[in-house]
């Protein structure tokens, strides 16, 4: 599991606010608005509400030559024998910019122009001042953070305006000073901006700052002593764009390792470290999406240059909507693209836009109708075959609170709850087969119509709420069985509900971030508990699907081939042994330890409850756990037809 988290600080809102492209993968703020109102008719259809979209932040393009200054009043681990002198940190800091800057289909730059001493003591915001620093102020909790002083609402500035209350113009006229850019144009050592017209969410500040009081080194290594400055920096820096964070933690069945953007790193493990420091391809494509190479002539930096590739030539934008089984649209959930070939993670987004709605009294309010539509667009390298999936923001291994202000308010309003699926071309709230993926080609242009709904499933599962990463996974052990025992009372008035046993989701994980959980088979399988030794027996197999690719802290979905035939079995082996039960089974073979000492095949476990899971250890009997394995049976009710003998269990 990924054991430090990087943190964004709240965005600061000035009291000052040409629409740029706007994507779910960008940190957002909540506007001002333009004083439209609505009724809500969910709460009150006779009063109405002021509505506040919900935007998201970004450098205008006159600004988007992003300069940052230095301060040079702290090093890092001062006075330690691992000191690291500022110059040292700013040369790395360039580095990972340097990364940032030679994506040839996004416009922005940005640099450390300038080192200089700003004094001891932390950032402050909204002074012009693009700062980093290794100050931060006591109670400081992150490894580093990226705030930004952004607009609440469209503003047009006018030459003299003094927008942060210092007395000194920050407002330049363009005509008079022969540039259009943002700059210090009067050498006082903060960003000047040309007069104009600057839309809701134009970054105007933005400052990174590390903590203080981490351990910092310049090279990443096991064990979690250190943080690599060069993998929390890029990361940071990915916040200074505007970019918000991915899910994409796991590249690939062979690469455990995730996007730059994904919320947490495991200083632990050096090569995830590495991986960090690395920008994936989602990282890339979010970024041009944004600040896209070629898209006007008119501006300086959107025009095409020399080495630059035009957004339109890179990248297809395919886009899609996510509703779920009733129509409604579905704020928020993670869409993610894989390359068909090689079964990688290439790009990811999140769908809909949202608002809040203010009273007169100033409170905000997030309601079912704070989800405007459920539509996202993604862009992915052009001229592939890819598959699409969606996966809600429910905590695994990602939460509304680490993405953005409108997966807050989806989930607010209850929309991170659905199952994980792919796309396929025949989407219903009753897909029996809902983790299939139809490939779909992308040409010069954009795709569209990959439209998702949300299967219906019911859910059966004896872990609670409360769930830790598993002590499952033992020290040394070379052979490891999960089986998680599942009452046949409810299993059997499921069945003759007439609901099918579609998957089996096991939450899996590992203590190395860049080690993929690999599983050699999972099976559903008959069998009985032995009344005097309490060990579990396996009586008969239902199905067994083998080579399982387990997800970092999240759930792996496990899908029954020919789940419409599962019923009948159920019935048949229950009919014949009346204490048979319903049990779902994983099994990892021989596990080696990554850089924490512990083998990756963990199932998450439920320390508050007992007696529904058994163990087995290098081949011997399967013991009962003294904890609950997160293991869960999917089930759907798709109206097809139910026996009548299946209904006297």
């Amino acid at each position: 599991m990924k054991k430090l988290i990087l943190c964004t600080a709240a965005l600061l809102a000035s009291s000052v606010a040409i629409a740029q492209q706007q994507t779910g993968r960008q940190l957002d703020i909540i506007s001002a608005g333009t004083g439209e109102t609505t009724v809500v008719p969910s709460i009150d259809p006779n009063f109405e509400f002021i509505v506040r979209p919900i935007v998201g932040i970004f450098w205008d393009a006159r600004c988007a030559n992003v300069e940052y200054t230095f301060n040079t009043a702290q090093s890092a681990n001062p006075g330690q024998p691992e000191e690291i002198l500022p110059e040292q940190l700013a040369a790395v800091v360039q580095q990972g910019l340097d990364r940032w800057n030679a994506n040839p289909s996004s416009y922005i730059n940005m640099n450390v122009t300038q080192l200089t001493d700003l004094g001891d003591r932390p950032r402050v915001g909204g002074d012009f001042i693009n700062e980093v620093t290794f100050i931060t102020p006591e109670g400081f909790d992150s490894l580093a953070s990226s705030p930004s002083t952004t607009l609440q609402a469209d503003a047009t500035f006018v030459a003299g305006d003094d927008l942060d209350g210092d007395g000194d113009s920050d407002v330049f006229d363009p005509v008079e000073a022969g540039i259009n850019v943002c700059t210090d144009i009067d050498d006082d050592g903060d960003i000047e901006f040309p007069a104009g017209d600057y839309a809701a969410g134009t970054i105007l500040d933005n400052d990174v700052q590390f903590s203080t009081t981490v351990r910092w080194e310049l090279e990443p290594t096991d064990g979690g002593l250190f943080a690599d400055v060069d993998a929390v920096s890029v990361h940071e820096f990915g916040h200074s764009h505007g970019l918000n964070h991915a899910t994409i933690n796991q590249i690939s069945s062979e690469d455990g390792t995730g996007s730059t953007m994904f919320p947490f790193i495991d200083t632990g493990d050096a090569n995830a470290e590495l991986g960090t420091r690395s920008l994936h391809s989602d990282d890339l494509a979010a970024s041009a999406f944004i600040y896209q190479e070629g898209s006007n002539d008119a501006g300086e930096l959107p025009k095409l240059q020399a080495g630059d590739v035009a957004f339109a030539d890179a990248y297809s934008v395919v886009r899609g909507s996510v509703k779920d089984a009733n129509g409604n649209p579905v704020g928020s959930a993670a869409v993610q693209l894989d390359n068909r070939r090689t079964k990688s993670a290439v790009a990811m987004t999140y769908s809909g836009k949202a608002v809040v709605f203010g009273d007169p009294a100033g409170g905000l309010f997030a309601f079912d109708e704070s989800i405007v539509d459920g539509d996202w667009a993604v862009p992915v390298p052009t001229r592939t075959l890819y598959t699409a999936s969606i996966e809600a923001l429910d905590g695994d291994p990602v939460a509304t609170g680490n993405i953005s202000t409108a997966a807050i308010v989806a989930g607010i309003v209850g929309q991170n709850t659905f199952p994980e699926e792919g796309f396929t071309f025949d989407e219903s709230g009753t897909e029996i087969r809902s983790s299939s993926a139809n490939p779909f080609w992308t040409g010069r242009f954009a795709q569209t119509g990959i439209d998702f709904v949300t299967n219906t499933e019911t859910v059966q599962r004896n872990a609670g709420p409360t769930q830790f990463i598993g002590t499952g996974a033992i020290f040394g052990a070379s052979d490891i069985i999960y089986a998680e025992v599942f009452d046949r009372d409810a299993v059997s008035e499921l069945i003759a509900n007439g609901d099918i046993p579609i998957s089996g989701v096991f939450e899996t994980g590992t203590l190395d971030a860049s080690l993929v959980p690999q599983f050699t088979k999972a099976t559903l399988a008959i069998g009985r508990i032995d009344p005097e030794t309490r060990t579990l027996e396996l009586t008969r197999t239902i199905r067994t699907i083998r080579n399982i690719v387990g997800q970092d802290g999240d759930g792996t979905v496990v899908p029954f081939v020919g789940a419409e035939g599962i019923p009948f079995q159920i019935r048949g082996e229950f009919n014949r042994d009346p204490n048979a039960q319903l049990v779902l089974v994983l099994e990892a073979n021989d596990l080696e330890a990554g850089p924490s000492g512990f083998p990756p095949a963990f199932v998450r476990v439920d320390t508050t409850r007992a007696g529904s899971s058994f163990l087995s250890v290098d081949e011997s009997p399967l013991f009962p756990f003294n904890s609950t394995f997160s293991i869960e049976m999917r089930y759907v009710n798709n109206g097809g037809f139910v026996s009548p003998y299946l209904t006297d269990f």
